[in-house]
Order: structure tokens, then C-alpha cells, then sequence
């Protein structure tokens, strides 16, 4: 996981035809009626290409990069009900004004989406959802928002394997996190990872017999290939960042 920076510039879709939705919205809540959210609004082509520009092409979640999955617009909270802990069924409504607000979307593959987020929203505090008034200013969420909270205060990399960073201001968050989107535990995943973190650290053991044979050449080498494995559009680029020093 790493921190998201979101493009300040909001799709036009979300504006003209999202605020209309969310007014049709409302009122369906007023008068008690079936909810229907629009896919070719939150999920529009435009929406798509600027959250996979703003997150390099990879998942908001893990880091994966997106090269040959279709991934999905995620909604951080779930916009037609949500789950908390062990519940099966949904609780209604849910943030139904948020679906087409630009600072409730992600993109993520389909792993992260539809096997382990899915409508999962806890709190810290239940008594704190006050999804009636539409009010989320006192709500304290259970789960990391890539483009809001600051990853690094929470989580850190042990090679790499993500653990809770002992200066975390809020522990349960990062522990549900991890837990939730089984980072540590996706085979798969943690592979991938492994065979990145394999790469840097061959690189690292080049770097030094270079340094120490005074090849130039190969240290230039050396030194472009670890920027290039540990940039912003790399794979993983949070498990560099957020190393545990």
C-alpha cells in the first residue's frame, strides 16, 4: 500500500451528470424507494483513466499493477450498504450520496474489490455513523484511505511483509487493514513482493562491488535500475518507501 495523491482536477462526468444523480438520490430516500446507482457515471471511461494516472497504474490496495485486469471503481464507502466484522447481509442505506463524489473513488483490481473490500466499512465507533444526516465528519474508519490518511505513520515494511508501525496513532486501523486485504497473507502477492525485494537487494550487492572495484560504468547501471524499481509507477513502490529503518 502506498499513499495515493489524487488529481485535484474532478472529472466533468461526476459534476454534471453525478450532482444530478445524487438530487434523484435523495429524494428516493425521502420517499422510501429503491436505490439505482449508474456504473457509466462513476465508472466512465474519464473517471477510469484519471484514477489510474493519479495511482501509477496500480491498485489503491496492493500495489499490483493493473496491467491486464480490468479492475474496478472502488467506492471507500460502500455507496448502497455496508458490512461490518462477520455479518453477512447488508445494512442500508449506505453512503448513497458519496457514489459519484470523486474523493470517495479509488481503483482497484478485482482481487482487492470484489474478494476482500467488497461493502466492509467498520468503524471504531458504530454509535459514530450517522449515515441519516449524511454526516461522516465524526466517523474514525477501521480501514486506510490511500488518498487520505498518511500510509507511512501507520504501516511499515520488514523486507517485505507489512507490519504496524509502533508509532501508529490509531494500531486497529492498520491491523484491520492488513488483516482485511490479506496483504501478508495472498500467496501470490507476497511472491510478487518477494521477487522485487530479491531484485533490490542483488542490485544493493552490485552497487557495493562497483564502489569498491571504482566501475563507474556499472554503478551508473546499478543506480539506474534501483531508481527504476523503486519509482512511483513501479510495482511496490510503498515497501521502499515505508522500509522499516
Amino acid at each position: 500500500m502506498n499513499k495515493v495523491t489524487k488529481s485535484d482536477k474532478v472529472p466533468g462526468i461526476l459534476i454534471d451528470k453525478g450532482t444530478r444523480e445524487i438530487a434523484l438520490l435523495r429524494e428516493n430516500v425521502a420517499e422510501n424507494k429503491p436505490l439505482v446507482f449508474k456504473d457509466q457515471i462513476y465508472a466512465d471511461d474519464e473517471v477510469k483513466k484519471q484514477l489510474k494516472s493519479d495511482q501509477f497504474g496500480k491498485c489503491a490496495y496492493c500495489e499490483r499493477s493493473l496491467n491486464g485486469d480490468f479492475g474496478a471503481v472502488e467506492h471507500f464507502r460502500p455507496k448502497g450498504g455496508y458490512q461490518i466484522e462477520d455479518e453477512k447481509y447488508l445494512r442500508k442505506p449506505g453512503y448513497y450520496w458519496l457514489a459519484y463524489d470523486w474523493n470517495n473513488l479509488l481503483y482497484s483490481c478485482s482481487e482487492c474489490n470484489t474478494c476482500y473490500k467488497r461493502n466492509f466499512f467498520p468503524l471504531a465507533n458504530e454509535n459514530q455513523r450517522d449515515i441519516e444526516h449524511e454526516n461522516i465528519t465524526k466517523e474514525e474508519p477501521l480501514l486506510l484511505n490511500p488518498a487520505t490518511d498518511e500510509i507511512g505513520d501507520y504501516i511499515e515494511f520488514h523486507r517485505h511483509l507489512v507490519a504496524v508501525r509502533d508509532t501508529a496513532p490509531f494500531k486497529n486501523k492498520a491491523v484491520k487493514t492488513i488483516e482485511l486485504f490479506k496483504l501478508n497473507d495472498r500467496s501470490v502477492l507476497k511472491a510478487s513482493r518477494l521477487k522485487v525485494w530479491n531484485q533490490y537487494e542483488n542490485y544493493c550487492k552490485m552497487r557495493k562491488i562497483a564502489i569498491l572495484k571504482g566501475n563507474r560504468e556499472l554503478l551508473g547501471l546499478v543506480d539506474d535500475s534501483i531508481s527504476k524499481l523503486t519509482a512511483e509507477d513501479a510495482e511496490f513502490t510503498g515497501m521502499f518507501k515505508y522500509q522499516r529503518k
